[in-house]
């Protein structure tokens, strides 16, 4: 039997680091972690008036709840409330993620503009189900 040569041994430990370096994983879909949250709706009259609240804050029913990963740019997923405004992103691995939602711009600003609301996280585990605080969208009247 031939002995492995030096040069044989060492190529396949170049070609097993560069294997290994190429599956480093990055925020996004493919994990078993997941991030969820709620979304309550506030009618106001004028938003920068904290007292002009009509009623109680409300379950954001069906809203568009959006997510990136990491440092991208744009929204990598999105999903609706369901009927009690909960919200579930899931199937993510671990890192770094954007959640937010748009609410409505009821300040009086001419033309009116739509508001975000963002929370950034980080999942740690490739298990961990990550509950946001709530989400307060308001609706002008």
């Amino acid at each position: 039997m031939k002995p492995i040569s030096l040069k044989l041994l060492t190529a396949c430990g170049v070609l097993l680091t560069a294997l290994t370096a190429s599956c480093t994983q990055t925020p996004g879909d493919g994990g078993r972690a997941s991030i969820t949250g709620h979304v309550e709706e506030e009618a106001r009259l004028v938003l920068t008036n904290g007292n002009s609240a009509q009623g109680e804050p409300y379950p954001a029913r069906d809203h568009n709840v959006f997510l990136i990963y990491g440092d991208n740019v744009g929204p990598d997923d999105q999903v609706e409330t369901n009927h009690e405004g909960n919200f579930v992103f899931p199937w993510l691995r671990p890192g770094d993620y954007t959640v937010y939602v748009y609410s409505e711009d009821t300040s009086g600003t001419n033309p009116p503009q739509d508001l975000v609301v963002l929370q950034k996280v980080t999942i740690e585990s490739a298990t961990e189900t990550l509950m946001l605080d709530t989400l307060r969208v308001y609706k002008e009247l």
